[in-house]
């Protein structure tokens, strides 16, 4: 390959970082902004000035956290809030990029982020959740965090580790883990589908498919002879059940011929007791008219008239009581009264030796008082006397009332009773016609059905009959033989249909158990199909493993020397010592090996002398760069304290020269030396506790 082919091929881009402005940052208290140039960017200072943490807002900026670092060691050393602001251009479309970030402290000394923001040159939305932040950096810049950290960014004393890095580590940034992880995933679906598949049960399964089918057959053959048992249980209970219903209607048509003669035997007692029934009215109509007379006409008049002359008698009794007894015993009443309170009230008056009249105010005189209650006494008792007669009087006209009350009830009495015995007689007449009446229809009914009924029963049963009775006894005798063979008959179908239950049930489970048969050999079949094919898909799994194991090794080692050969490249670009004759990077350990010119044998990089060391470190990353498609951008802090004192300065200088393959550098150091190939000069300075930045780049 030509110089000038070589030469364009390995050229970098322009400036990625393009401004960086901070505030709270650690130890940047105040708001301070720094730009970024294409080219190196070197940043120095004494120890502890504040330039790695420069670096770290960078990388904040980028992926909100810094590698190795708490969030809460990002926040200002006196307290307070944060916010960094990074400005950068997308080496693949040249769109400007600006992530805003803002934290703080949280009550239990954590830290808490407060808003995330990136926006794109020509997008009008931002992006706000760092999920969408991250995916749109990654497409934008070309690489993710993983990559980033472990190539772009070499933290302090880690520089030259990558001469003999840790295999999972160089896999990944080589990219080689994902075919070796999707070939351990093609091992798992294999494992898994034998799992699912259950690959391991196909024997079983085989053999409960040859007993289900060994099942099926023996079962089929006693299904086919208890059918046959059945079928003919069934034939013989049909014949039985028409037996049994000609017995029935033998039984029915006797019991209702019996039924009608006893029905016909149960009129004639009716029509007997019709008749004694009449005698009984006869009985009492005939003692109705002894009790009335022989002339109920005179009767009737004689019982009239008594009742007549007893009301009168009695009204007149009444009357006297009321118009004249009791009124004149009233006033004697009242007189006897009168007389009574009078001598009382005067006596009283005499015994308490009053003078003078309470009621009047006069003068009493005890003698005239005197002869006054003895005329009264005198009066008091003939009145007494009187009252006394004519109460005598009034009980006995009373005794006279009540008399006369009671004749006048009893021939109350006398006379409704003669009414009564009228009505008793006119019913008693028409109850003995209604009974004539029905007898005479009972009997032609008799008569009639009789006939019917005799000549029915000696059809039915070719026989001739003397009477009723003769017809009932011999019914009876073949009604009773009718019903043991009926007896007989029901017996015989339940004992039939009892064995066609058996043989049914027989029928069915031997079925259930058939059926049960073909389920497991249907199921067994399914499943042996299943593992059939969940073979094939694992055969065509593991033929896709065995070709990507063969990707796997063809791309490590393509990949490998790839990087070989950009690593010697990168190597005798930085220097014109040509003291090797080749690169070999181990294929188990990923250490890089040097061929020195002239010798025959290979020796680890990390033991080069002369600062070669530094330098093949340097070349190796620059390669990883390439390989990894991502020219553009190289943060190194501190990588002089990877190497002793006497190849600082050649490892400056190899880094200066290394601007010319990478678009950009961003190189921290508190050496003096190499600012000649340097293009942006970055000073920071602590100054009263705070880190500033002093910068020698014009404004414009």
């Amino acid at each position: 390959m030509g110089g000038a082919l070589r030469e364009a091929e390995l050229q970098g881009g322009g400036a990625v970082i393009e401004e960086l402005t901070l505030r709270g940052f650690k130890s940047y208290k105040t708001r301070q902004t720094v730009r970024f140039t294409q080219g190196v960017n070197k940043i120095s200072g004494r120890n502890a000035s504040g330039k790695t943490t420069l670096l770290q807002a960078v990388l904040f900026g980028l992926f909100g956290d810094v590698p190795g670092v708490n969030k809460q060691a990002l926040l200002p050393l006196d307290g307070g809030d944060v916010d960094v602001t990074l400005m950068l251009r997308s080496p693949y479309t040249g769109k400007k990029i600006t992530i805003h970030r803002e934290g703080g402290p949280t009550k239990d000394g954590g830290f808490r982020s407060s808003k995330s923001l990136l926006t794109v040159e020509g997008e009008d939305a931002p992006y706000t959740r760092e999920r969408e932040i991250q995916a749109k950096l990654r497409e934008l810049i070309g690489v993710g965090r993983s990559t980033f950290f472990n190539v772009v960014y070499a933290q302090q004393k880690e520089f030259i580790e990558i001469l003999k890095p840790e295999r999972r580590r160089m896999d990944a940034i080589l990219g080689l883990t994902t075919p070796a992880e999707i070939r351990e995933q093609f091992r798992e679906v294999s494992k898994m589908l034998r799992e699912r598949g259950r690959i391991e049960e196909r024997g079983a399964l085989e053999e409960r498919i040859r007993n289900a089918e060994a099942g099926i057959t023996d079962l089929e053959g006693q299904l086919e002879e208890v059918e046959s048992r059945r079928r003919l249980l069934s034939d013989g209970l049909l014949q039985i059940k028409a037996q049994l219903v000609l017995a029935n209607g033998r039984v029915e048509t006797l019991d209702g011929i019996l039924t009608e003669l006893r029905r016909v035997e149960r009129y004639t007692s009716e029509l007997e007791h019709l008749q004694e029934q009449r005698e009984n009215l006869a009985g009492d109509l005939e003692e109705i008219y002894e009790e009335m007379g022989e002339d109920p006409e005179k009767r009737r008049k004689e019982l009239q008239e008594r009742r007549s002359s007893a009301e009168t008698t009695e009204e007149q009794l009444r009357r006297q009581l009321d118009e004249g007894l009791t009124i004149e015993r009233a006033e004697m009443g009242g007189t006897v009264a009168r007389l009574e309170h009078q001598i009382k009230e005067h006596v009283e008056l005499r015994e308490q030796g009053i003078t003078v009249c309470p009621k009047c105010g006069q003068e009493i005189d005890l003698e005239l008082l005197e002869r006054d209650v003895e005329q009264w006494e005198s009066e008091l008792q003939r009145e007494r006397t009187r009252l006394k007669a004519l109460e005598a009087e009034t009980r006995t006209i009373q005794d006279q009332a009540r008399a006369a009350s009671q004749r006048l009830r009893e021939a109350d009495r006398a006379v409704t009773r003669f009414v009564e015995q009228e009505r008793r007689i006119n019913e008693l007449k028409r109850s003995m016609e209604g009974l004539e009446k029905k007898g005479a229809n009972l009997r032609d009914r008799i008569g009639r059905e009789t006939e019917e009924l005799l000549q029915t029963a000696e059809t039915e049963l070719a026989t001739a009959f003397a009477s009723i009775e003769d017809a009932q006894e011999k019914i009876g005798d073949q009604l009773d033989a009718s019903r043991k063979e009926q007896r007989e008959l029901q017996a015989e179908v339940r004992s039939r249909e009892d064995r066609l239950k058996d043989a049914e049930r027989d029928e069915r489970r031997i079925q259930e158990q058939r059926d049960r048969h073909l389920k497991v050999l249907e199921a067994s079949r399914g499943l042996l199909e299943g593992i059939r094919e969940y073979e094939a898909k694992i055969r065509a799994v593991e033929a896709i493993q065995r070709r990507y194991g063969e990707y796997e090794q063809q791309l490590r080692e393509n990949t490998l020397k790839l990087l070989e050969y950009q690593t010697y490249n990168y190597f005798r670009r930085l220097t014109d010592q040509q003291a090797y004759a080749g690169c070999h990077i181990d294929r188990e350990r990923y250490t890089l090996e040097v061929q020195p010119l002239g010798g025959s044998r290979l020796m680890p990089a990390w033991l080069a002398g002369g600062g070669h060391e530094s330098l093949f470190a340097l070349a190796e990353r620059l390669a990883l760069l390439r390989v990894m498609g991502f020219p553009h951008l190289l943060i190194l802090d501190e990588p002089t304290d990877a190497v002793d004192s006497e190849n600082i300065p050649q490892l400056l200088e190899y880094v200066a020269r290394s601007s010319r393959e990478i678009g950009q550098v961003l190189l921290v150091t508190h050496h003096g030396h190499g600012e000649e190939e340097g293009v942006n000069l970055i000073t920071v300075r602590k100054i009263g506790g705070e880190s500033r930045i002093f910068q020698e780049l014009d404004a414009g």
